[in-house]
């Protein structure tokens, strides 16, 4: 079966859902979780590279982020398949030349609503998506400018960039499909956000409903079942 390397930086921001959906699809996940001492390799062997959520910045340098940024470059010169989630995604932005910076409008937190882009109508990830899908923001910076030719998938009012692919065999989101509200609520907790201010959001029904089917096809393209965008 084909393998995703998994990256994980903190505890209780793991792969939530999709270490559910992507087995299910076909893609078994081999995971580093950095926050427990696993050492991040210097190349992905495995058929796709997935880089999930952390609270540090994408733009730092104290917390390993170069190194990512690196394994995140030589995933792509390969044609590996990348999806970033929230720091991810601001990673795979920085890797691919393009700007991270903090949000001048603060934290964007719990449940929203983000506009599906013309564009997402021809991805073969996000062509699944409902037109105003629902979403799970936790984040303060966001992709300032998108890199060279990368292509808007979903677009918000706090934070205006909240889905992008770059190439034909990148995605990054800013927000958070993955999650569920036990997860939600952890973080509220420690972020000392009101529990009651983020809760209750979609359902893990509603999510699933809405996400479930664009990570299948993620896998599907993992398994080598797209060649690229155009299908």
């Amino acid at each position: 079966m084909a393998t995703a390397l998994v990256v994980e930086h903190i505890d209780g921001e793991d792969a939530g859902a999709l270490a559910r959906w992507l087995p299910e699809a076909g893609l078994e996940l081999d995971v580093c979780r950095l926050h427990a001492g696993d050492a991040l390799p210097a190349r992905v062997s495995q058929d796709a590279l997935v880089v999930m959520g952390g609270k540090h910045d994408a733009f730092g340098t104290d917390q390993g982020q170069p190194a990512e940024i690196a394994l995140i470059q030589a995933a792509m010169a390969t044609g590996t398949p990348v999806l970033g989630v929230c720091l991810g995604a601001q990673l795979l932005a920085l890797a691919a030349g393009g700007e991270v910076a903090a949000n001048p409008l603060g934290f964007e937190y719990g449940h929203g609503l983000v506009l599906r882009t013309d564009a997402a109508a021809e991805d073969p990830v996000f062509r699944s998506v409902p037109f105003l899908p629902d979403v799970v923001h936790w984040h303060s910076d966001e992709v300032r400018t998108l890199p060279v030719g990368a292509v808007e998938l979903c677009r918000g009012v706090h934070t205006t960039c909240q889905a992008f692919r770059v190439g034909e065999r990148a995605w990054g989101l800013q927000f958070h499909p993955e999650v569920d509200e036990a997860m939600v609520t952890r973080w509220a907790l420690e972020d000392g956000v009101d529990p009651d201010e983020v809760v209750p959001f979609p359902s893990e029904v509603d999510l699933e409903r809405t996400w479930r089917a664009a990570f299948e096809s993620f896998a599907r393209i993992a398994r080598g079942g797209f060649a690229g965008v155009s299908l």
